[in-house]
């Protein structure tokens, strides 16, 4: 979910990690429902309300943008993973458009990857993910990478799919789908035309380009143009 779809006052925390791609911390803001555009890494959410237990969710990837509820009156801690991080205990294919709950045992406990471990903050979130990768519940898999950088690997392409598929639940196909969208919206709010845009992306024409910003972002090509949210 891109919590940056709505309006959130965001508190953003990058380090370096070959894991994590962010941690972010937010209140929730007025509002009833907002757009949740597509994203390819997968995330752990922590979610703490006033008056009931703290959730700790695992959100896998979104292929499609959606609408969703703005929970009220709560505080939400993210960590957003580089893709190609992933827990070997969890089947990520299954976690496509979805999210699970993680079993939390006590107020500071829960219970992921087999074990049991303090629930993160934002002060220590980064040496939690430090400790979850020396304990082996959290690995990378640099293939991955190497693949969306378009560096030479030394497998087939029936490997490497098999790769982007456990470590990351899609296909490298939907992957750089994904990361185009992003790409050309960045155009459009800086900026650049729309035909610019197409041409620049590299879809094949202005109708194409607008399935794909429909799709994955839920906006039109005009509107991330005018800037209209």
């Amino acid at each position: 979910m891109d919590w940056a779809t709505a309006i959130f006052s965001i508190e953003n925390r990058v380090e370096p990690s070959h894991f994590v791609e962010r941690i972010w911390r937010t209140r929730s803001a007025p509002g009833k429902a907002m757009i949740s555009v597509a994203v390819p890494r997968w995330q752990i959410f922590i979610v703490k309300h006033s008056h009931s237990p703290t959730n700790v969710i695992i959100r896998g990837p979104e292929t499609a943008a959606t609408i969703v509820e703005i929970p009220q009156d709560a505080e939400f801690l993210g960590i957003e993973f580089k893709l190609g991080t992933f827990i070997p205990d969890l089947a990520f294919e299954t976690l496509v458009d979805v999210g699970r709950e993680v079993d939390v045992v006590s107020k500071t406990k829960m219970h992921l990857a087999g074990s049991d471990w303090e629930i993160p903050n934002f002060e220590n979130a980064a040496d939690f993910m430090k400790h979850l990768a020396r304990e082996g519940a959290l690995v990378r898999d640099r293939v991955v990478e190497q693949t969306l950088f378009r560096e030479p690997v030394a497998l087939t392409k029936r490997s490497i799919q098999r790769r982007f598929s456990r470590a990351t639940g899609l296909t490298y196909g939907t992957i750089r789908q994904i990361e185009r969208a992003k790409h050309t919206a960045a155009l459009l709010t800086t900026g650049t035309s729309i035909l610019e845009a197409v041409e620049v992306a590299g879809y094949s024409d202005q109708a194409h380009m607008t399935r794909s910003l429909q799709r994955f972002l839920g906006k039109t090509p005009g509107r991330l143009a005018a800037g209209k949210p």
